[in-house]
C-alpha cells in the first residue's frame, strides 16, 4: 500500500477585498518572483526573499572565549509567499518569515479566528490566547491537557479579548488541528495544485456566521488593526483636544502605581513646576499652543508621577499612552486606552451601561469639598455615615497580599470603597480590591481577625462589626463610590473599560451573595 502524502503545516492569510497580490507585498522589487503553472503560466504566484549565509549571532558572542576555530557555521533566512486565488479573493500562504513580506493593513483581521470558530467542535478546544483589557494589559495563553469546551479556560468574555484559538475541526478533511488568529495555521496533505480547492472551502467558512451560536462574544470587543481607521481616529482625537471637547476623554496612568507614595503629577511640557494631585488633561493642555498640537506632540510629551517620599519621578509615560478617549464612528464605539485603539459593538456598550444603571444607588454619602483628596473625603464620609475610616490602613495577615478592608466601614457592616474619577486608571484596581477584600472576609478567618483588630483600633465599638466566624454575605453590602467632576453621559461618569471592570466585580460579588451598590459623589458647588 502506498504511503499517504506527508502532512505540511501551511499558514494562510486572506487579502482584503480588491487587493491584488503584488499590492499586498511590502517591497515587491526586492523579491524574486516565480511562475506556478497550476495557477498561471504568465503571472507570478510565488515571491521569495532570501538572505545570504552568515555567521549566527552567537558565534561572535563566543568566538573570543573559545579555543579552536568556529568557522564553517552558517545561518540563512528565507521567506516565501504563495498567492492562491479563490473566487474573487486572494490568499497569501506564507513560508518561513513570509508574514513579514506582507502589508498587514491589507490583510483581513481575525480571518483565521473566525474560520476556527466556525469549524471546530465547541467542546474540542485545545488552547486560547487572550488579552485582558485593563490599565495593565495582560496577555495569556491557556492550554488544557485534553480537548475541552470554552468554559474550561476560565475567561471573562466581557473583558478578555480573544486573540487566537486552537481546536479540532468537526470535519477532519480540514486537518487534525487548526489554529486561528489573523492568520490560519493548518496541517494538510494537499499538494500545491490542490490548494485553490482548499482556499474556496476556507473562504466559505470565513463568511459563515455559525460562530455566533457559541462564540458571539467575539464581536463585542476587538482590537482595531486597520492603519487607515487608526489614522482617522487619531485625527479625531487631536481635533477634540485642539477644540477642547473634553467630555469624552481624560488622562489616566497606564499601569499600576504605589498610590501611598504619590505626591502628584506634572508634565515635561510644563516649565512652571506645577504639580496636580490627579492627572488633569486641562493642566496638560495649558502647557501647549492648542493650534499646534499634533499626534507627534502627544507622543513626545510625557506625564510624570512624583513620589511623596523624595519628590522624584516614580514613572513617566507618553501623553498619548495616558489619554483615555471614546468616540463613535460608523455605528461602533472606539476606545483609546493605554495607547491602543479598541472597537466595541454598540449593543455590548448598552448592555454594560444597563447593567451598571440597574445597580442600587447607595444613599448617605456627603458631597466632596472642592479640591479634596481621597483621604480627607473618606474621613468626612465616615463621620457622615457614623462609620470608621480605614483608608490606607492595610491588613497585614498571612495571606498573599496586603490590602485595605475598605475605605469606610459602616456600623451595619457595609464596606464602602472610594476613588476619585481623575485617577480612573486605578478604578479597576479599586473594583478588584473591593471584590478581593469581600471574598477574604467571607473565606479567611485570619483576614477577619486582622480586620476586626484594625477596626477596633479606630473605634472599640466596631470590633464586632466583622464577625469572628464566617459571616453571612448579605449582611455586608459592598459599595463603590466615585468622586467626580465630570459631566460625561455614562453611568457614574466613568469611561467604558472602567464600567466593564465594575460590572465584572459586581457580578462576582453578587455570585457570592454580597449586595452591591454604587454612588457618584459630586464636589460641592459642581
Amino acid at each position: 500500500m502506498p504511503r499517504p502524502p506527508k502532512q505540511n503545516k501551511l499558514t494562510w492569510s486572506l487579502l482584503k477585498e480588491g487587493v491584488q497580490p503584488t499590492d499586498a507585498l511590502r517591497d515587491v522589487d526586492a523579491l524574486s518572483d516565480h511562475i506556478v503553472p497550476p495557477y498561471s503560466t504568465r503571472v507570478p504566484s510565488l515571491f521569495i526573499a532570501a538572505s545570504p549565509p552568515h555567521d549566527p549571532w552567537w558565534v561572535g558572542y563566543l568566538r573570543r572565549h573559545v579555543r579552536g576555530d568556529l568557522r564553517g557555521l552558517f545561518a540563512a533566512t528565507s521567506s516565501g509567499v504563495l498567492f492562491v486565488k479563490a473566487s474573487d479573493k486572494a490568499f497569501a500562504v506564507t513560508f518561513g518569515q513570509g508574514r513579514h513580506l506582507l502589508e498587514s493593513d491589507l490583510i483581513e483581521p481575525d480571518f483565521g479566528l473566525k474560520v476556527v470558530l466556525n469549524t471546530v467542535a465547541p467542546n474540542q478546544l485545545k488552547s486560547v490566547d487572550a488579552k485582558t483589557i485593563d490599565e495593565t494589559t495582560l496577555h495569556t495563553r491557556r492550554e488544557v491537557s485534553r480537548d475541552s469546551p470554552f468554559s474550561a479556560f476560565g475567561l471573562d468574555v466581557s473583558r478578555d479579548l480573544l486573540r487566537a484559538v486552537t481546536g479540532t475541526p468537526e470535519d477532519e478533511t480540514l486537518g487534525p488541528r487548526l489554529t486561528g488568529a489573523d492568520a490560519l495555521g493548518l496541517w494538510t496533505r494537499l499538494s500545491v495544485p490542490e490548494l485553490p480547492q482548499l482556499a474556496e472551502r476556507l473562504l466559505t467558512e470565513y463568511g459563515s456566521d455559525r460562530y455566533k451560536d457559541e462564540f458571539d462574544f467575539v464581536d463585542f470587543l476587538r482590537a482595531e488593526k486597520s492603519v487607515a481607521r487608526i489614522a482617522d481616529l487619531n485625527e479625531r482625537l487631536v481635533d477634540s483636544l485642539r477644540t477642547e471637547q473634553l467630555q469624552d476623554m481624560h488622562l489616566a496612568v497606564p499601569e499600576q502605581l504605589d498610590w501611598l507614595d504619590v505626591r502628584g503629577f506634572t508634565f515635561t511640557s510644563d516649565s512652571t513646576g506645577r504639580v496636580d494631585s490627579d492627572p488633569r488633561i486641562t493642566s496638560y493642555l495649558a502647557t501647549r499652543n492648542l493650534a499646534e498640537l499634533s499626534l507627534e506632540t502627544l507622543k513626545a510629551d510625557r506625564m510624570l508621577v512624583l513620589r511623596a517620599s523624595d519628590g522624584q519621578a516614580q514613572g513617566s509615560w507618553q501623553i498619548f499612552q495616558c489619554v483615555v478617549y471614546e468616540t463613535e464612528l460608523d455605528n461602533q464605539l472606539y476606545v483609546l486606552s493605554a495607547g491602543a485603539w479598541f472597537r466595541v459593538k454598540l449593543s455590548f456598550k448598552e448592555l454594560v451601561y444597563d447593567d451598571i444603571r440597574n445597580l442600587p444607588v447607595f444613599v448617605g454619602l456627603p458631597d466632596a469639598d472642592p479640591g479634596t483628596d481621597e483621604q480627607a473625603y473618606n474621613e468626612k464620609a465616615a463621620a457622615a455615615l457614623g462609620g470608621v475610616c480605614l483608608d490606607r490602613r492595610l491588613v497585614l495577615d498571612s495571606g498573599p497580599d496586603k490590602m485595605e478592608v475598605c475605605d469606610v466601614l459602616t456600623p451595619d457592616g457595609g464596606l464602602v470603597h472610594v476613588k476619585q474619577r481623575g485617577s480612573s486608571s486605578t478604578l479597576s484596581h479599586l473594583f478588584a480590591q473591593g471584590m478581593n477584600s469581600a471574598e477574604r472576609i467571607l473565606q479567611d478567618r485570619g483576614f477577619r481577625a486582622a480586620a476586626r483588630e484594625l477596626a477596633a483600633a479606630e473605634d472599640a465599638g466596631f470590633e464586632d462589626v466583622i464577625p469572628v466566624d464566617r459571616p453571612r454575605p448579605e449582611d455586608h453590602e459592598v459599595t463603590f463610590a466615585v468622586i467626580t467632576r465630570s459631566r460625561r453621559d455614562s453611568p457614574l461618569t466613568l469611561p467604558f473599560f472602567s464600567l466593564v471592570s465594575l460590572r465584572a466585580a459586581a457580578t462576582r460579588l453578587r455570585g457570592f451573595g454580597f449586595p452591591v451598590s454604587v454612588a457618584a459623589v459630586r464636589e460641592a458647588g459642581e
